[in-house]
């Protein structure tokens, strides 16, 4: 596994429904992971504390996952898994 990872940024945009909570962060670095989906305690926590507007630091380490493209067919890439997040007062 990959050692854990941090960004910190602002919230731009949260879509919670499904069992789902997707945020979109404004990171303070560019290059930075952007989109993170939550699910489980994280998503139930998530809910109701965190604002678009909020700064919050949001720990992860890349997961690898197969994609399927039709014409191209499969290949391997990652995704941001979150073990937490933390509000920045």
């Amino acid at each position: 596994m990959t050692e854990p990872r941090t960004v910190t940024g602002s919230v731009e945009f949260i879509w919670d429904g499904d069992g789902h909570l997707l945020l979109t962060l404004d990171p303070d670095d560019p290059g930075q992971p952007h989109t993170f989906e939550l699910t489980g305690e994280l998503q139930e926590w998530l809910s109701g504390e965190v604002v678009e507007g909020d700064r919050i630091e949001v720990e992860f380490v890349a997961v690898e996952y197969e994609v399927v493209d039709p014409d191209s067919g499969p290949s391997d890439r990652s995704r941001a898994e979150v073990r937490n997040v933390r509000v920045i007062e």
